[in-house]
């Protein structure tokens, strides 16, 4: 895929006291930090108050401009507020940053990369006033710089697009900082707004969105990262051709997306099962008449994050216990509860727990906060659970096992916030099966369900 910058542009036109305006630079990176197409982004305003009006804006590329003029200015202090500013992002190699501060302090500058690793430091006492700091990053990839001291903690996110020699930090001297104006743009968006951003990316037939949210504080350089597109090796199936990416964890290794083995289609999965008999379905398609119909139906689910997608393509076929026997391709086969437990146990004790941790033992049932790095970064719902693959989705898929939302449940009821995956371990009832629950999730779920039941398989191989 070329690699090139699609920049979507949300301009606030505001009356600052210097004749400046609000600009939001929305570029889109895959996990490798290579540019790749935004396609659009929902802007939405978030309100803690349910009776305030509400605003949303859709910028679609390349027609991504909205203009809201400013309606008042507020006064403000030639102090200005402690604050961190990049002078050149994205940059090539090397930029600047510009530290305000209200008043003498001692700060701790780090740069880290958005895994968390710090690879410079700084610590230094800054005078009050505009700090220049020279920023030179050894990888063409995110970085994220933080600065902390006694006044609070700013952070900025940095784009290198080049090589450099080494990662550094350097002190710079005094620098001229400007302080801009306490603004309101208007009765829908003003400075100090939190706003929703979800961001869509569409690449042969597959849909990716990324969802975040931006506290706007002046312009900003805000730089999406789709943990999801990434690159992987890949296999076909000599079965009906269908192509998979696959990615090795430890010492095992497993599809990166879930089958779509479909010899025959049944409907509805909530009336149309089986406990006997296989049984196949796909995701938003009830009429169980044609495989070819079922491969190719658009879901349409109106206002949904995957409304006018191949259903078939995103979400793969959710098969019942029976349909899950000789599913996968020659060379694979449906994982064991032990594998699974497998899985877990090497995330947990190789860094990859959500909470930091790192585990030491054998045992899944404790320590267990494995279900961001295998959680995609599409679909799941933000919030503030810690944790959570809803919280701060874009740090989900740390190991590339991109596992996606939107599925039915182990009751076979449609369940549009989870994702299930057989084992082909037998259970007093049927089945075990493991599952990122919902989005407040941190862990995988390990339960028993009847072999009518529909969810997703994921191959691992022999």
């Amino acid at each position: 895929m070329k690699n090139f910058i699609a920049i979507l542009i949300l301009v606030l036109c505001s009356s600052y006291i210097f004749a400046q305006e609000t600009r939001l630079t929305f570029t889109a990176i895959d996990n490798d930090g290579n540019f790749v197409q935004l396609d659009s982004v929902r802007a939405e305003k978030y309100y803690s108050d349910p009776s305030t009006a509400w605003w949303a804006e859709m910028l679609r590329y390349p027609d991504t401009v909205i203009v809201i003029p400013a309606t008042s200015v507020q006064d403000f202090s030639a102090k200005a507020d402690f604050d961190v500013v990049a002078n050149e992002n994205p940059f090539v190699g090397k930029t600047s940053v510009v530290v305000n501060m209200p008043a003498e302090s001692a700060v701790n500058v780090t740069l880290a990369g958005v895994d968390g690793r710090t690879v410079a430091t700084l610590s230094k006492n800054l005078h009050e006033g505009g700090n220049l700091i020279e920023v030179n990053a050894k990888d063409a990839k995110p970085y994220i710089l933080t600065v902390g001291c006694k006044f609070g903690t700013r952070s900025v996110k940095l784009l290198n697009t080049e090589s450099n020699t080494a990662n550094s930090l350097v002190y710079a001297g005094s620098y001229d900082y400007i302080p801009q104006s306490k603004l309101t743009a208007n009765e829908n968006l003003s400075i100090g707004d939190t706003l929703w951003l979800t961001a869509f990316i569409d690449i042969d037939g597959f849909r990716y969105v990324l969802q975040k949210e931006h506290i706007i504080e002046g312009s900003a350089d805000i730089v999406l990262q789709f943990a999801d597109i990434r690159h992987y090796e890949t296999f076909t199936d000599e079965r009906d051709g269908n192509v998979y990416r696959y990615v090795q964890i430890g010492s095992q290794v497993w599809m990166a997306e879930n089958l779509r083995y479909l010899p025959s289609i049944n409907g509805n999965p909530y009336f149309d099962y089986s406990n006997g008999q296989p049984m196949y379905y796909v995701f938003n398609y009830f009429l169980g008449e044609s495989v070819e119909g079922a491969k190719n139906h658009i879901c349409n689910i109106y206002g949904g994050y995957y409304e006018g997608i191949n259903s078939y393509r995103q979400f793969g076929v959710y098969y019942n216990g029976p349909a899950t026997i000789g599913a996968c391709p020659s060379g694979w086969h449906l994982p064991t509860d032990a594998e699974w437990t497998q899985l877990e146990i090497y995330l947990q004790n190789n860094g990859y727990n959500s909470n930091g941790t790192n585990d030491t033992d054998e045992d899944r049932e404790t320590n267990n906060f494995t279900a961001k790095a295998l959680a995609s970064v599409c679909g799941w719902d933000m919030n503030d659970y810690s944790f959570a693959v809803g919280n701060n989705p874009e740090e989900n898929n740390s190991v590339g096992f991109c596992g996606y939302p939107w599925c039915y449940s182990p009751t076979s009821e449609i369940n549009l916030g989870g994702a299930y995956w057989w084992t082909d371990t037998d259970a007093e009832i049927g089945a075990y099966y493991r599952a990122i629950l919902n989005t407040n999730s941190y862990s995988l779920y390990r339960d028993s369900a009847p072999y009518r039941s529909a969810m997703n398989v994921r191959c691992v191989r022999d």
